[in-house]
């Protein structure tokens, strides 16, 4: 079957063009709709004359839609950069093309094809660093059908972990869960790095959660407003071994964005 241009074979798409609501849907491809015979009625069965049942064309990509709207639901994904993807770039300035063809690849990817690129985006506030992560993570979400997380290091990682060591909260005792979800996801935002105080437990925690992701070759996307060659005399020196074996260093610098995706979604 050829390459769909629409959905590159995903089978799943971001429909922006709804009659209600402020927000798009996922939802699937044209081309899979015209392939589909049962309906769209679970459990995607079809009957032949003889009255044996068959699977319908359409049941993979449905299956794969609802994983991808449960990973949505999930993501943490911050609502000012939710539903951003390549398309909202068109408007970006000439140095935001480095940037499209780093996500356009995604696009142009087969599903079948693993992904284990990881990136490590790095530039001053406002450069769109975090704008480009969440679209990459939310394209490579939608492209495999993969559950992802974004993480702000200052306000989400390490918060987390200390209540779980704390009796009185409610995650008391579950610092190695919440690690192993993180280490587990297919695709992981580490947000503003390099934000941590550099304490032992803060590097030994971080080093464990990057360094299982580079084992197990699962990507991960990291932002920070550090070079990363300086990550050598402020973080741990494993965790900037382990960056730059596992990704691609890339330079941020675009106009200051945020006004232009300040208004938030309600969802």
């Amino acid at each position: 079957m050829k390459k769909c241009k629409i959905c590159g074979s995903s089978g799943i798409i971001y429909d922006r063009n709804i009659q209600a609501g402020s927000i798009g849907e996922l939802k699937i491809c044209g081309h899979v709709e015209k392939l589909c015979t049962c309906g769209g009625v679970p459990p995607y069965q079809v009957f032949g004359d003889d009255g044996s049942p068959s699977w319908c064309a359409c049941r993979s990509a449905r299956i794969k839609l609802e994983r991808v709207k449960h990973a949505f639901r999930d993501s943490q994904i911050p609502r000012k950069f939710l539903w951003k993807f390549l398309d909202d770039f068109t408007q970006v300035s000439d140095k935001a093309q480095q940037l499209i063809g780093i996500v356009g690849i995604i696009q142009g990817k087969s599903p079948d094809e693993k992904w284990k690129d990881g990136f490590y985006f790095w530039g001053q506030a406002g450069s769109g660093k975090t704008l480009i992560a969440c679209i990459m993570l939310q394209e490579l979400m939608i492209k495999y059908g993969g559950g992802g997380k974004f993480i702000d290091l200052s306000r989400q990682f390490f918060q987390r972990l200390r209540s779980s060591f704390n009796v009185t909260d409610e995650s008391y005792g579950h610092a190695g869960h919440i690690l192993d979800e993180l280490i587990e996801i297919p695709f992981l935002v580490v947000d503003d790095f390099g934000i941590q105080r550099n304490t032992e437990w803060e590097s030994e925690m971080l080093y464990n959660l990057i360094d299982s992701r580079y084992a197990d070759e699962r990507p991960t996307i990291i932002t920070s407003n550090i070079p990363a060659d300086d990550l050598k005399t402020v973080a741990h020196g494993r965790i900037y071994s382990r960056i730059q074996e596992m990704c691609k260093i890339i330079h941020v610098d675009l106009p200051d964005y945020r006004e232009r995706f300040k208004q938030t979604i309600e969802l």
